[in-house]
C-alpha cells in the first residue's frame, strides 16, 4: 500500500464530518472516492493532507510513513501532487509562474516542464499569459500540470471535471488515463459517475462520513451506486463499451 488511512476522523471547525474511515491504496492503482455533495469527500482528502489533522484519532501512513501530525508542506515534500476543486489556479500569475509554484528550490526542471508540455501542448503557447485570462478547461490543464510538475507519487484530484464543457471534460478523462498509464497512484474524489467508472480500477462510496460501500470497478453493483448517487437509471452507464 502507497496510501493507508486507518480509523479516521475529522472535523470542520466544529462539524464532525469523518467518522472512523479506513482505506487503502496501492502503488499504481487509481481509487474513485464517490459520494453526493457534503457526504465527506473534501475533507477526507484535506485531511489526508493535513489540511485537517485527524483531532480524535485516526491514522493515515504514506509510503509507510505516519504523516497523521506532519504540516502540509512536509506532506507535499514527500511526494502528493492535490488538484484541489475548481481547479484554484492563480489568476494574477502566468501560466509559468503557476506551474513554478510547486518548487521548493531552484528553477522548474526542464525534463518535467516538457512532461507538461506532453500532457497539455496548449500550455507552452501560453507561458507569459495571466492564469485568469484562461478557458476553464485550460485551467484545470494547468491545476494539473502544476501537480505533476514535481514527479509525485499520488496525485489527489476533487471532483476534476466539474464545470466544464463536453469536450473539455473527455480531454482531462484522457490526461488522467495517460497518468496512470505512467505508474502514478491516483485517488479522485467525484459524484460523477462516469468519471469514475471510466477512471477507476476501484470505488469507495461515502455517506454521512462513513465508508459505505467498496468493491473493484468489475464487480460493481450499479445498482448500488444509483442507490448512494442518486443517478437515474436512464443515464445506465454501458460497462461493455469498456
Amino acid at each position: 500500500m502507497l496510501l493507508r488511512v486507518e480509523n479516521l476522523h475529522a472535523f470542520y471547525g466544529k462539524s464532525y464530518i469523518i467518522h472512523g474511515i479506513s482505506f487503502g491504496v496501492e502503488k499504481g492503482e487509481v481509487v474513485g472516492i464517490l459520494g453526493r455533495n457534503g457526504v465527506g469527500k473534501t475533507t477526507l482528502l484535506r485531511s489526508i493532507l493535513g489540511l485537517f489533522p485527524p483531532r480524535k484519532e485516526g491514522l493515515v501512513l504514506f509510503d509507510n510513513i505516519n504523516i497523521s501530525k506532519m504540516p502540509t508542506n512536509k506532506i507535499v515534500e514527500m511526494g502528493i501532487g492535490y488538484i484541489p476543486q475548481g481547479r484554484r489556479i492563480f489568476p494574477k500569475l502566468t501560466v509559468m509562474e503557476n506551474l513554478s509554484t510547486p518548487i521548493i528550490k531552484g528553477k522548474v526542471d526542464k525534463s518535467s516542464l516538457q512532461m507538461v508540455f506532453d500532457y497539455f501542448p496548449v500550455l507552452k503557447d501560453k507561458l507569459k499569459q495571466l492564469g485568469g485570462t484562461l478557458s476553464g478547461g485550460q485551467q484545470q490543464m494547468l491545476a494539473i500540470g502544476r501537480a505533476i510538475i514535481s514527479n509525485p507519487k499520488l496525485i489527489i484530484i476533487d471532483e476534476p471535471t466539474e464545470g466544464l464543457q463536453p469536450s473539455m471534460v473527455n480531454m482531462v478523462r484522457k490526461s488522467i488515463k495517460n497518468l496512470s498509464g505512467k505508474s502514478i497512484t491516483i485517488i479522485i474524489a467525484d459524484q460523477n459517475l462516469e468519471n469514475a467508472l471510466e477512471l477507476c480500477k476501484r470505488i469507495y462510496v461515502l455517506e454521512k462520513g462513513k465508508i459505505k460501500y467498496e468493491e473493484k470497478q468489475e464487480n460493481l453493483s450499479i445498482e448500488l451506486l444509483y442507490k448512494f448517487l442518486g443517478v437515474a437509471k436512464s443515464r445506465h452507464y454501458d460497462f461493455a463499451r469498456h
